[in-house]
């Protein structure tokens, strides 16, 4: 009979969604990739996977750096078990 039990949690997952309007840069860094807006103020996330773009935004890669051309959309970041998703899309 064991004494000592260690609970299980249930994995929580947070979804934060943002509305971008005029473009936004990714950055690759050393520990993964930096998402950079303005919103007025200048917003940054840092996640460690690259984000998954759709299709119908466009975008320009400059070397490891990628630049989203399109004006209007939405940014999607799901974390869940310590680590964060971002999916891009067009409103």
């Amino acid at each position: 009979m064991r004494l000592f039990r260690r609970k299980r949690k249930d994995p929580q997952v947070q979804e934060i969604t943002y509305e971008i309007f005029g473009g936004f840069t990714i950055k690759k860094t050393s520990s993964g990739y930096e998402i950079t807006w303005r919103s007025p103020n200048i917003t940054t996330l840092n996640v460690t996977s690259e984000p998954v773009i759709a299709q119908d935004v466009k975008i320009r890669r400059e070397g490891d750096d990628i630049r989203v051309l399109t004006t209007e959309c939405k940014l999607k970041m799901i974390m869940e078990n310590g680590r964060r998703r971002v999916y891009i899309s067009k409103m």
